[in-house]
Formats: structure tokens, C-alpha cells, sequence
């Protein structure tokens, strides 16, 4: 997966304005130059590119004032749509804007793409401005959440913690919580305090268990996806311990790479969901895990 990074050189700069004027402006016959404005300066930019070193997509933050900020030039590569990078890349905005304390966040959203924001818990306020005389944009505005992290349905990975703290005391004992949840991945984090081996790294036992109920977490969350319930067990695992973990434990499944058909759980009554789980300390990989999932009604 490509990182969201900042443009640093001049030629990272010059590329991230071309994707932006040839998504946002050249369809319109709008000169060179049109993709930019006055608050260039004063604005968070971030884009993704691949090893070849093309851009795929950009996206800029500014803000209007102390309180909210506003989103703008959000454009995706036309080859590369469908790959949640519009997704990420506010996802990234977002942790920027409520890390320096806005309260809400604005933008002014082209038709077509209403159904994206509105998914990500924008609201549409208002009919905004007509752009080239038939673009039309709406206003959409959302307010800050009590857990920012949780991207996507926060009611869903709220009953999740909930469920953990009530019914796997070891979870809460061990200090996992959720930390996201996207269109693209689940993430969880432990206190590395209350797992602490003599050798001052995280014990082994609590690196599995930590990606084990990562996996079940994800799994419980790909079943309510389907809008489906069932009772979810561990059947077969295995784990491959690569450094120690000694700072900050963590742990991500890409959901593009789970596999398994849990829609059989509604024909056969039961399913079985493949769930790779990769555990850093920070950003350094230090186990691969991979549960088996049998899920019951």
C-alpha cells in the first residue's frame, strides 16, 4: 500500500498540481495556474504515489478559521479510482484537522461525488455554487467525532470495544482498544505496560492475543458490512514472530486481503473467513499473524 506523504521537491510539487488541474480544471478547458489559490501557502497538502513515482491522487486542508477547516482539491487519477485513495487521503485531513482541534470540517462537493462523502459522515447542508456552468456543488460539513479514529460506523466498533471489555476480559486487561476502522483497513493498539515480559518486550502470548481479537474484530465487522450474525471462534492460526516489540504495540488487517464467503453463514449456516493480521511496534513490522474463523448462527 502506497503512503499518504507530503509533496518536498520541486518536482513533487509540479506533479501533485498537474494530477489536481487534469482531474479538476482540464476538462473544463481551464488554463494552468486555475488549480491553485491564495491559501496555497497556508494549506496541508498530501497526495499518494506509486514506485514509478506517479501521482494517483492529491488533496489539500486549510482553515477557515480557529474552529473548522475545510477540505479542497480532493482528485483521483482516472486509472486508479476504486482503490480507496480518495478514502485515505481524507482519512488523513481529517486526523490533521481534528489534531489541531477543529471542530468541524467543510467542503463543497461535485454531485457525483456526494455518495462518497456521505459515507464517510458528511452531511449536505446546502445547494452551493454551479461550476463552468454545469458542475453543480453542494455544501457538506462534518462535526468532530468523540472517537476520531473510528472512521467508518463508529456505532459498530463502539458495541465491538464494548463487547471485548464485557465478554474477553483479557482485552481490557491487556488495554486493547480499537484505533480505525476505514473503507480499507482495522486497526488496534495495547498498552505496552500491562504487557511487558522481564525482558521489557511485549510477551509473546500477548502479541497472538492481541491479533487474534484483531482478527475477530474484523471479522465481527465484515459480518455487520453483510448486515449478518453469528458466533465467532478462532478455528486455526498460525504466527510468525519477526523482532520484538518493545514501544508502541499495533495491529492492522488490510481488509482487501481477508477471504472467505461469510453470505454462505445465511444459506448454510455457517461460514469460515480468512483474516491476515500484521502486528508493528510504530510503524515497524513485527509479526504476521493469520487466523482461521468459523462463524456460527
Amino acid at each position: 500500500m502506497f503512503p499518504v506523504i507530503s509533496p518536498q521537491s520541486s518536482q513533487d510539487w509540479q506533479d501533485y498540481y498537474q494530477l489536481r488541474w487534469q482531474v479538476l480544471r482540464a476538462p473544463w478547458d481551464q488554463p494552468r495556474g486555475s488549480e491553485q489559490d491564495d491559501l496555497e501557502q497556508d494549506s496541508e497538502h498530501r497526495y499518494i504515489k506509486n514506485n514509478e513515482g506517479e501521482v494517483l491522487a492529491v488533496a489539500r486542508l486549510h482553515f477557515n478559521n480557529h474552529l473548522q477547516a475545510q477540505v479542497r482539491y480532493m482528485a483521483v487519477g482516472e486509472g486508479h479510482r476504486g482503490q480507496h485513495l480518495g478514502s485515505r487521503l481524507l482519512h488523513e485531513l481529517e486526523k490533521i484537522a481534528w489534531t489541531q482541534d477543529a471542530q468541524e470540517l467543510v467542503l463543497f462537493a461535485r454531485e457525483r461525488a456526494l455518495a462518497f462523502y456521505e459515507r464517510h459522515g458528511y452531511k449536505v447542508v446546502e445547494k452551493a455554487h454551479l461550476a463552468y456552468g454545469d458542475v453543480q456543488h453542494w455544501k457538506m460539513v462534518k462535526q468532530k467525532p468523540s472517537e476520531p479514529g473510528w472512521f467508518r460506523h463508529p456505532d459498530w466498533t463502539q458495541v465491538l470495544q464494548d463487547t471485548w471489555r464485557e465478554s474477553i476480559p483479557i482485552s481490557d486487561a491487556m488495554g486493547i482498544k480499537v484505533e480505525s476502522y476505514t473503507d480499507w483497513q482495522f486497526s488496534t493498539k495495547a498498552d505496552l505496560k500491562a504487557n511487558l515480559n522481564l525482558h521489557n518486550s511485549m510477551f509473546a502470548g500477548s502479541v497472538y492475543s492481541m491479533a487474534t481479537l484483531t482478527g475477530w474484530g474484523a471479522t465481527y465487522l465484515a459480518l455487520k458490512e453483510l448486515n449478518l450474525e453469528g458466533d465467532i471462534v478462532l478455528a486455526d492460526a498460525e504466527i510468525k514472530y519477526l523482532k520484538p516489540l518493545t514501544t508502541a504495540p499495533g495491529a492492522t488487517v488490510t481488509l482487501s486481503e481477508c477471504s472467505g464467503e461469510l453470505i454462505e453463514l445465511e444459506t448454510e449456516g455457517k461460514a469460515k473467513y480468512t483474516v491476515p493480521v500484521n502486528v508493528y511496534d510504530g510503524d515497524v513490522l513485527v509479526a504476521k499473524f493469520c487466523g482461521v474463523f468459523f462463524v456460527k448462527r
